[in-house]
């Protein structure tokens, strides 16, 4: 960096902090981040010209009506723009390379696996002060999408930008988040040596993991009420044989619904939907399995029944949102909160019910049938909005 570009540089840092933008704490991965960032290359390659990245930033703009677009990487001083769309050579000249601080963007790292949509930039409280900076652009609304690599990591975000406020609905957030996850890919791409996935030390085991970021993927799980009592009379071997029995059932259904079983635990039954291939349904696949599940164990009670013998009873939950899936020592597993927040409906349903997240039921259509939970407490995890899944439109 020339003295005048450090020159520059502090003057806008300054300038920043006197208006009352307010920079971000240090993320907590900030090391493995900018490793990342240097494992890719990300500030030295060129890709302005670049056809791929440019129909990328093209396609933002016209997938949320939107007039501006830019690709940054957010390195940890500074922001560095690698293409744009909609901006006259006075603007790029100007957002080529600013402070992290002086940044909207940088607030993406607050929660790094998140959109950050601002509707109105004057009324956000992050970014209300950004237009009284010098030389700041004249923004009034952003949705900036992490870039996100295969490792985890939020190196940069895509963004749309426009003079005048407004806001995008759900199928454009997920046209940004594809876009960002196919940007992720192209600057994979631009390395010569193959991407080697890093390990990742487990919290609870300690084993050694290793795995690929997605960024959505529905995660269900299932899991029979009063197993325990259920159980007090039954011999291990006539046990093994009765759930051998449901989960054969729910192999099968997840076979036919297109998702990939991950594990029992006991009783529970854990499957995903949306990797590898990132079938744009996963979704409401996964929803279908649920209902199948519920079908298929009120078959299976109708035959106990009629030998005389107790009915089980089932609760499913079902969550959308990023995961990590890969092979640990105990074998394929997928982890993340995601993961976690789809237990915690499972464990916060009803009997023989499917309860499902609103980040699922974003993906559902009016044809589908929902009864809404309202606001619910999540062991761990806070108030969220849930449903309960009724029926699902073919």
């Amino acid at each position: 960096m020339s003295f005048l570009h450090k020159k520059l540089h502090k003057f806008m840092s300054d300038q920043a902090l006197k208006v009352g933008m307010k920079p971000i704490k240090t993320p907590i991965n900030e090391e493995e981040r900018l490793n990342e960032i240097k494992r890719l290359d990300l500030i030295n390659t060129d890709v302005n010209n670049n056809r791929n990245f440019n129909n990328i930033t093209q396609l933002a703009c016209y997938l949320t009506g939107r007039t501006q677009s830019r690709v940054h990487i957010l390195n940890d001083n500074n922001q560095i723009c690698k293409n744009t769309h909609g901006f006259n050579a006075f603007e790029e000249v100007m957002g080529k390379d600013i402070p992290r601080s002086a940044s909207i963007c940088q607030y993406v790292l607050e929660a790094p696996r998140e959109q950050l949509i601002i509707n109105n930039v004057r009324e956000d409280p992050r970014s209300k002060h950004f237009h009284e900076m010098p030389m700041a652009p004249n923004i009034q609304f952003y949705a900036g999408t992490p870039i996100i690599t295969t490792r985890g990591y939020t190196v940069g975000t895509l963004c749309v930008m426009d003079k005048i406020p407004g806001s995008i609905n759900h199928e454009q957030k997920e046209g940004l988040r594809l876009l960002s996850d196919q940007l992720s890919n192209l600057f994979e791409q631009q390395l010569n040596t193959p991407d080697e996935l890093s390990n990742i030390t487990l919290n609870d085991n300690h084993e050694k993991m290793i795995g690929t970021y997605y960024s959505s993927a529905s995660i269900l799980f299932t899991d029979f009420v009063g197993f325990t009592k259920l159980t007090e009379n039954i011999e291990p071997g006539d046990l093994i044989e009765i759930l051998d029995e449901f989960f054969a059932s729910f192999d099968q259904i997840m076979i036919n619904h297109g998702l990939q079983k991950v594990k029992t635990i006991g009783d529970s039954y854990m499957a995903v939907g949306g990797i590898p291939a990132g079938e744009k349904d996963h979704a409401k696949n996964t929803c279908k399995a649920g209902l199948d599940i519920i079908e298929a164990v009120r078959g299976i009670n109708i035959k106990r029944e009629a030998l005389q013998q107790k009915p089980w009873e089932i609760r499913v939950g079902i969550h959308t949102g990023p995961i990590i899936a890969g092979t640990s020592e105990s074998g394929f597993d997928i982890w993340g909160d995601a993961v976690n927040i789809a237990s915690r409906l499972e464990s916060s349903g009803e009997v023989n019910r499917v309860h499902i997240s609103g980040e699922t039921q974003q993906f559902l259509t009016v044809k589908d049938t929902i009864e809404s939970r309202g606001k619910i407490q999540l062991k761990n995890k806070g108030e969220m909005n849930t449903y309960f899944l009724n029926k699902i439109s073919q």
